[in-house]
């Protein structure tokens, strides 16, 4: 019963940051379907993952403070006669103050230009959330998400979750290297950093973490969610990855949850996480400058533990995509060497199904299309394991998201 209940619960919470079917200034309908024929895809660009001195353990692994923001190297590779250069209006190391407000404002930069205190939409947010101007600040060298409870109970007839949200002014667009430097909230609340097309179409999500163990959420606080979701809007489909590999593992530094690990008792500390965009069809994900997932056309390739693991989707005879609360896959190899794009190539070739838009959704496209960057927290409408109003109360800081710092980088011929 409690296997069962779990696999339940996982493929309610594989529906992502923006993935509810809710309506938001769109008109969505309909349920999430999965059980559709799937195809390949082909890669656009040619690009390939390579390991860097520093992707092959991370940033502790070649002496780099991350706190050292000017002296810290981009992990991936750039590509063949390339280097990484800093978009400096999108990049942000929060070294000033903007103090909470009730009113819609700009922030961020010598103009304010960089970031407002809202979702990308006239939208409040998923679920039992409610998104409000006045739960972001920047202070103390970070920005901060807050999160308090809302007595409101018109959306899941519950109480709800007031919570900030920032949204950039500029977009980027692949080839880009994102990453955020994020001490998680020890709340049984969503924690997300990730990049959303202003259609809402298209979203990566370069870090989605349930962090605080409480209320019954000891199994998703051990994990943080790499994926990606391929939308249509009206009637409502979402399709991701929904792999098991996909919520990422590790010993968390010897702590037993990631929310335990930022709060560290008040003495915040902090992961890196980042997102490679390469091309359409190719994504690379980064946690503290290690490399740990890469997902290419029609393949994953996953580190967890100290072995990477390659494997495709598998589907039935009726050539639909097999989930069971975790999608299906067929393994076709595991080592604990270093990551080897080849293997990973050769994994998506025998492939029957892409593992970025199978259902076509983007038209054979891929993931093209400008995205903005999204930072909030939020209550998501198959969310369980609800927060108390004593935790959502509390003044210590623990219930709060802290980013010390956003850089965004473009490869650009040497």
């Amino acid at each position: 019963m409690k296997r069962s209940f779990t696999l339940s619960v996982i493929t309610l919470a594989l529906l992502g940051c923006n993935g509810s079917g809710e309506s938001n200034n769109k008109d969505s309908s309909g349920a999430t379907t999965n059980n559709k024929k799937v195809s390949t895809s082909s890669p656009g660009s040619q690009a390939m993952t390579r390991i860097t001195d520093i992707s092959r353990f991370g940033y502790e692994s070649q002496s780099y403070d991350p706190t050292n923001l000017a002296d810290l190297p981009v992990p991936a590779y750039a590509g063949e006669n390339m280097e990484w250069q800093q978009k400096n209006d999108l990049s942000d190391d929060f070294e000033y103050t903007f103090p909470a407000t009730t009113n819609r404002s700009n922030f961020g930069g010598e103009e304010n230009n960089k970031w407002y205190n809202f979702y990308h939409q006239e939208w409040d947010g998923p679920g039992a959330t409610y998104w409000q101007e006045d739960h972001v600040a920047v202070q103390n060298g970070n920005l901060e998400i807050s999160v308090s409870r809302n007595s409101r109970t018109d959306k899941q007839n519950k109480p709800g979750v007031t919570a900030g949200c920032i949204s950039s002014h500029q977009q980027v667009q692949y080839p880009v290297f994102v990453e955020a430097s994020v001490s998680l909230a020890d709340i049984s609340l969503a924690s997300a950093v990730w990049l959303l097309s202003p259609d809402d179409t298209q979203e990566i999500d370069i870090l989605e973490a349930y962090a605080g163990a409480a209320n019954g959420n000891d199994y998703f606080s051990k994990m943080i969610h790499l994926s990606h979701h391929s939308f249509i809007r009206s009637p409502f489909q979402d399709y991701q990855p929904r792999d098991e590999n996909s919520w990422w593992k590790s010993d968390i530094s010897g702590y037993n949850t990631w929310g335990e690990y930022g709060w560290n008792g008040g003495a915040r500390q902090y992961i890196q996480i980042g997102v490679n965009w390469v091309n359409p069809f190719h994504f690379e994900y980064y946690i503290n400058g290690e490399l740990v997932r890469v997902v290419y056309n029609n393949a994953f390739a996953t580190k967890q533990y100290g072995e990477w693991v390659y494997s495709y989707p598998k589907v039935d005879s009726n050539n639909e995509l097999i989930i069971d609360g975790y999608q299906s896959v067929d393994v076709y190899a595991t080592s604990t060497n270093d990551f080897d794009f080849d293997t990973l190539k050769s994994a998506s070739d025998l492939s029957p199904a892409s593992v970025i838009d199978p259902l076509n959704y983007q038209d054979g496209k891929g993931f093209y299309k400008p995205a903005d960057i999204i930072i909030n927290m939020e209550l998501q409408s198959w969310w369980i394991n609800d927060p108390t109003d004593a935790e959502l109360a509390d003044t210590s800081g623990k219930n709060k998201t802290l980013v010390d710092w956003v850089r965004v980088f473009k490869p650009i011929e040497t």
